[in-house]
């Protein structure tokens, strides 16, 4: 606290230093939300902003942070309910620990507190950690629900960094990485391999959260735009209508397409829609991958299952066919042929697979292949 003495005022000024924060931020990132949080409202640092409670002042050193302003001045109403001095210092400190953009973004909140006849007047000097650049850098969303668009858009991307403000969210760091992973697995063929995830979350008072993501690829930049070219490069169906062809028919020629241009691997590192498609040899992963690509370009609901086959850890598919989801091992299909992986209800398919069953569609339907099917 310091005081600082002018020929015609007197001054009393007090100095909140408050700690900084850790992690690193180098990327600019656009809002994908048209929501703003209450205190982003249009504000200059010309402006004074008058307030007439501690609400009122919190808000006002809050308008400061959210617009990357880093000096601002409050007026305190003649009427103001409370003593300037002691809720400058209360205000400043549970912005910069109980907002989780603050306690992300802000190093130091200073005040000097003026005192002009009867009316108080507050300088707010606000300095930021050096990786943060603004807030405007960071994607604000409302709900949680946004987060896995938004890591899709990142994977498509491949960005390698971004910062979320939620306002409402009950996700934890470890259910951001959680997340990630089921985006990859539902859009295998947006990267080449899986990311890895690893995140720093900022809690303010509430369900407010921020969270810092780093998104590890495994390959360098070049590497990893090298293999997505590929990846878009393999155009699976070129030469058939497939807007023609039925459900059944789609899902059977995603198959088709594996059986003719994919081989078994026992490699587990061949476990990605790129060792399926690019590289043709994948192991089972792999090759449910792949399935999973091909369903999405031919418009059919499928999803990887992760389960076991002989008691070994194995992976298929379950695919969505006139509204009844069937199992597809198309891994077991280019070892021997349809008849033995394509098209299978629970029934025909439990025995020597086993699943969770309470994590994956029932499968029930009863259409199936055999040779005079066709």
């Amino acid at each position: 606290m310091y005081h600082k003495l002018t020929a015609l005022i007197l001054t009393v000024a007090a100095v909140l230093s408050l700690g900084g924060c850790s992690g690193i931020y180098n990327k600019e990132y656009l809002s994908i939300n048209e929501y703003e949080p209450a205190v982003q409202e249009s504000y200059s640092s010309k402006d004074k902003i008058s307030v007439r409670n501690f609400s009122g002042l919190k808000q006002a050193i809050l308008r400061f942070a959210y617009a990357g302003e880093t000096e601002g001045r409050v007026v305190f109403d003649s009427s103001y309910e409370g003593d300037p001095l002691e809720d400058m210092a209360s205000a400043c400190w549970q912005v910069r620990t109980q907002d989780a953009l603050c306690a992300y973004c802000v190093d130091n909140i200073a005040y000097e507190l003026t005192k002009i006849v009867t009316t108080n007047e507050a300088s707010v000097y606000i300095s930021y950690s050096s990786f943060c650049e603004s807030a405007d850098n960071i994607i604000h969303l409302p709900f949680s629900y946004g987060i896995e668009s938004t890591l899709r858009e990142a994977l498509e991307n491949r960005d390698r960094t971004l910062v979320v403000l939620v306002a409402s969210s009950s996700y934890s760091a470890e259910d951001i990485e959680g997340l990630l992973t089921k985006v990859y697995r539902e859009n295998p063929a947006v990267v080449p391999r899986e990311p890895q995830a690893s995140v720093n979350m900022y809690s303010g008072t509430g369900v407010q959260r921020l969270y810092e993501i780093s998104i590890n690829y495994g390959l360098t930049s070049d590497e990893l735009e090298q293999r997505v070219a590929a990846l878009q490069a393999i155009d699976a169906f070129s030469g058939l209508d497939t807007e023609s062809l039925s459900e059944y028919e789609r899902a059977l020629a995603a198959c088709r397409y594996l059986m003719d241009n994919c081989s078994i691997s026992d490699n587990s590192n061949d476990n990605t829609a790129y060792a399926a498609l690019v590289n043709r040899r994948a192991d089972s992963e792999g090759i449910a991958f792949a399935y999973v690509e091909l369903c999405r370009q031919l418009g059919l609901e499928c999803n990887i299952v992760y389960g076991q086959l002989f008691w070994e850890d194995y992976c298929w598919n379950i695919v969505k066919v006139d509204g009844n989801y069937y199992h597809v091992d198309a891994t077991e299909c280019i070892r021997s042929g349809l008849e033995s992986g394509f098209l299978k209800n629970d029934e025909s398919f439990w025995g020597n697979y086993r699943w969770d069953v309470a994590s994956y569609p029932k499968c029930v339907g009863d259409l199936y292949y055999n040779t005079g099917s066709e």
